[in-house]
């Protein structure tokens, strides 16, 4: 039997329809929802904020998202992905755990920059939503459990000795990363040496044993390339998958 064309259904099917499909003006609303409930919160945004955002009109909303709930999942997964995401790296590092606990701190990092306060809203959002609360545990368990993993690997590997639990220092690691963020967007010429920071905490914390030289030690240090303006919102390279690049949790 032939597809029914969408005009010839009712509203509340052809919403159901479109909101399977990906459209520029789907996008537009969740690129819209997405700065709508990192600056309002989710419990101030309104679906005219978003609407609005995203230069549509109300109904228009109701078209592709049933409610805000819904939308505001919809983000959520997203940024879940892109966390998950974080802890994928080139091979070229994949062999060296310096170089690549940089490139793992330094993703979740520039993650955390951009969305600390959507962040907080996933956080609130999951004592109060089922489906919001099994993502929120993959954004904070997922790279947790990689993490200790690795620490797990370089302990037998005889590199590494943990001043702690390895699970536990694979928890700290993301409150790490939060405070680097944190210090990034008040001084952002300073990238590099908050992310540099932050990997020597890890590394110390696992008792790796190896040079971390090419980590800086000060703030008058000479800037990396990377910090200069143009690059400062930009987030680690897009790179191929490998099961050796769990490294830092987020």
């Amino acid at each position: 039997m032939a597809a029914q064309p969408i005009r010839d259904v009712d509203w509340t099917a052809a919403r159901d329809i479109r909101r399977e499909l990906e459209s520029d003006t789907k996008d537009a609303l969740i690129a819209a929802a997405r700065q709508v409930f990192s600056t309002k919160g989710y419990a101030s945004a309104t679906i005219a904020n978003i609407a609005a955002a995203a230069e549509v009109s109300r109904p228009t909303f109701y078209v592709y998202f049933a409610t805000k709930a819904e939308v505001f999942r919809v983000v959520a997964s997203r940024l879940r992905d892109e966390l998950l995401d974080a802890h994928h790296h080139p091979r070229s590092v994949a062999d060296d755990p310096v170089l690549l606990s940089r490139a793992s701190v330094e993703a979740f990092v520039d993650l955390y920059v951009d969305n600390l306060e959507l962040l907080d809203e996933v956080d609130k959002r999951s004592a109060v939503d089922p489906t919001v609360a099994g993502m929120y545990d993959d954004m904070v368990g997922k790279p947790m459990r990689r993490t200790h993993r690795y620490i797990t690997r370089l302990r037998e590997a005889g590199v590494a000795h943990p001043l702690v639990e390895d699970e536990y220092a694979a928890h700290l690691m993301r409150t790490v990363n939060i405070d680097a963020a944190g210090e990034i967007r008040k001084h952002p010429h300073l990238r590099s040496f908050h992310i540099d920071q932050a990997t020597r905490v890890y590394l110390a914390m696992i008792g790796y044993t190896g040079d971390m030289s090419s980590l800086s030690m000060s703030r008058t240090d000479p800037p990396r390339a990377e910090d200069s303006p143009a690059d400062d919102a930009e987030t680690a390279d897009d790179a191929a998958d490998t099961d050796d690049a769990e490294v830092v949790a987020g």
